[in-house]
Formats: structure tokens, C-alpha cells, sequence
């Protein structure tokens, strides 16, 4: 752990991903409607394809655009909490960025176990001494208090 910085807590890292998955279905959502889907239409394989592909691809470029830039996402911004290099305490930088946010969008997209495979991305977190997912493992990352 670099030295002066403190784990943000499981609480406060929940709350910044829900923040985050109503920022990312957002214009997913004027996006369906955009494009004709109305609350009551009949959902079929094909909508359900494109909404999952829309959200994978929103969360994807949300994720990796402001973790690269600022090492945080809005919902990290409101919870006080950032992401940073787990070696140095540094910026993360976009490769690590874009592997930090590509585990979850895949895990999700699995049809049919998606929910749960990105919840046992996150969930890990609860196992180790140092809180990471294993999208933070994959990119090396750590979640601090600010």
C-alpha cells in the first residue's frame, strides 16, 4: 500500500457504482427512446442485444475516458474516492484505465450469468486485505479515500 493513502471503504466504492450505472444507462435510455422503445413494448432478443451492447460500450468509454483523465468517475467524485496505481500511488494511465473498465463490461455481457459474473468481479473486493475487484488486480489499481 503507498504510503499516506487510505482504502475507501466497500460502502463508499457500492455507492459511486450505483451512481455510475444510472450515469452509463442514462443516454442509454434516451437513446431506446430515441429510437422508438416505449415502457409496455415487448422486449425482444434483438432490442435486449442492442441495449446490452449500448450499455457495455457507454460504461466502457465512461470508465476508461475519466478514470484515464482524472482517476475517478463522477461517482467517485461525489463518494470522495479515486482510483490510483497500486505499486506508486500514481495516476493510472489509459491502458490500465481501459483493462480496469473492460473486465466488468465483459463479465457483464455474458448472456444469461452476466449479473452474476460482474457481481463476483466486484464482490472479490470483500476477500482481500487491500479491497480490489478483480478489474483492479487485472489493472494493478487500487480505490482511495481522496
Amino acid at each position: 500500500m503507498p504510503g499516506g493513502l487510505t482504502l475507501a471503504t466497500i460502502g463508499r466504492r457500492a455507492v459511486g457504482a450505483i451512481i455510475d450505472q444510472f450515469i452509463v444507462l442514462l443516454p442509454v435510455a434516451i437513446g431506446a427512446v430515441a429510437w422508438g422503445f416505449r415502457p409496455g413494448d415487448i422486449v425482444t432478443d434483438s432490442t435486449l442485444f442492442v441495449i446490452n451492447i449500448s450499455s457495455a460500450g457507454v460504461a466502457l468509454v465512461y470508465e476508461t475516458l475519466l478514470i484515464g483523465l482524472f482517476g475517478r468517475t463522477i461517482g467517485k467524485l461525489v463518494t470522495g474516492t479515486r482510483v490510483v496505481r497500486r505499486d506508486d500511488g500514481g495516476g493510472v494511465g489509459w491502458f490500465a484505465a481501459a483493462q480496469r473498465a473492460l473486465v466488468p463490461v465483459a463479465a457483464g455481457a455474458v448472456p444469461k450469468a452476466g449479473i452474476v459474473l460482474a457481481a463476483v468481479v466486484y464482490g472479490v473486493a470483500f476477500l482481500g486485505p487491500l479491497r480490489q475487484g478483480i478489474h483492479d488486480r487485472a489493472a494493478g489499481t487500487l480505490v482511495v479515500r481522496r
